[in-house]
């Protein structure tokens, strides 16, 4: 599975270079639009994802779990691939999703989709079931022995600002409400998520 992830990060660089070669822009250059007075400025979340195919940052809580880093690729303005890796006490988490934006100004809605992984850590002093989820999701003998695996499939809805204007233009904060759905247990608990992150 991990290789699959990677294997499709790897590839949806790959297409963000290539259309960023279209326009000799690198995807790690800083893209930016500005007004006649010199000001970075965009009309909307779309025309800034336009302009800034890639974000990253920092989340807690959702598909994440704990504390984690994020990585959100804009394949399109409405459209993004999201990855993320996180840790909370006794386990490490990854993640794959997919993100819908809706189209506003300052504040805009979206829904997502993904896959996470959470899975035990190396720690012997805490013990997972001093988290709600998985607490929940795993039996006794698996938080116990510290070794277990717990596979989410989520889905969710989220509001975000987005700053269009100024120095800080890029800066994206939001928040998320999910449903994670334990695939061996099958049970389904809701969560939620707060983050912020950079488009460059």
């Amino acid at each position: 599975m991990k290789s699959l992830i990677l294997t499709l990060a790897f590839l949806t660089t790959s297409a963000v270079f290539a259309q960023t070669e279209q326009t000799n822009q690198s995807v790690f250059s800083k893209s930016q639009k500005f007004d006649k007075e010199g000001v970075e400025l965009y009309d909307s979340n779309y025309e800034l994802k336009k302009y800034k195919k890639l974000g990253l940052g920092i989340a807690t809580g959702g598909l994440t779990g704990g504390l984690g880093l994020n990585l959100e690729v804009n394949i399109q303005p409405e459209d993004a691939l999201t990855f993320g890796i996180g840790a909370g006490k006794a386990y490490n988490s990854f993640h794959i999703g997919w993100k819908h934006n809706y189209e506003a100004a300052y504040l805009s809605p979206y829904t997502k989709v993904g896959y996470a992984n959470w899975f035990n850590s190396n720690s012997t002093s805490e013990s997972a079931s001093s988290n709600d989820i998985l607490n929940r999701v795993l039996t006794k003998n698996q938080i116990k022995e510290n070794k277990f695996s717990a596979n989410f499939l989520a889905a969710g809805m989220g509001l975000e600002y987005n700053q269009l204007e100024g120095d800080l233009a890029g800066v994206n904060f939001f928040g998320e409400l999910m449903v994670l759905g334990e695939l061996n247990s099958s049970i389904y608990l809701p969560t939620a998520g707060l983050g912020v992150t950079y488009f460059y």
